[in-house]
């Protein structure tokens, strides 16, 4: 295996869409490579979200395959083939938090099937979203059950092995996950995961008929 690819994302930005170092990002992206990138939480590591890249995941992880995966992308258009149902708590979580640090879990019209995405307000993905029209396998870049540190150095060198490619935006500040809310139902709400947002700015939006 060749060494992954390591690229500044500043440089990236400088550069412009037009520069071979742009192109090549989104050509290895639109190839299913795994790669490691940062979000306004935490580096991720994943890729376009189809079956191959969910099995790179899985094995540089060392993560269960029943676990579940969330989905990110720079603007909620790229969702727009996945017939999401969005009830009145989902919309109002959606107005007040979006993009940003905030995940949800939403049911797929007519079928059980629900999903968990977040739209990033990160300037990568929003700029990864103008030029690939898919979501992203999201998940926190470190071993399944060790311990998350926010050094890409240290990142790097944990996935060297198993990765395509890492956009290095440096040491990225303390930072909770993103919040899971669960809106799948539609007279309810669960809190699956406080992170960033807190659960009282969720009940301030929400009001007290939640």
């Amino acid at each position: 295996m060749m060494k992954p690819e390591r690229l500044d994302l500043k440089t990236i930005i400088k550069s412009g869409n037009s520069s071979e170092i742009f192109k090549r990002m989104v050509a290895k992206i639109r190839q299913e490579s795994l790669f490691v990138y940062p979000t306004e939480t935490i580096y991720g590591v994943g890729g376009v979200a189809t079956p191959v890249v969910k099995k790179k995941i899985i094995y540089a992880k060392r993560r269960k395959p029943e676990s579940p995966l969330i989905l990110i992308a720079g603007d909620l258009k790229i969702f727009s083939g996945f017939e999401l149902l969005f009830n009145k708590w989902a919309e109002k979580l959606v107005e007040a938090f979006w993009p940003g640090n905030m995940t949800l879990i939403l049911p797929i019209n007519n079928s059980k099937e629900k999903i968990s995405i977040r739209i990033s307000n990160h300037p990568l993905l929003q700029i990864l979203a103008k030029y690939i029209d898919q979501p992203f396998y999201s998940t926190s870049a470190n071993i399944s059950g060790s311990e998350y540190v926010n050094d890409p150095d240290v990142i790097y060198n944990i996935f060297y092995n198993n990765i395509d490619m890492m956009i290095d935006d440096g040491v990225l500040p303390d930072s909770d996950p993103s919040t899971v809310v669960d809106v799948s139902c539609n007279d309810q709400v669960f809190i699956i995961r406080e992170g960033a947002i807190s659960s009282d700015k969720i009940y301030n939006i929400l009001g007290e008929q939640r």
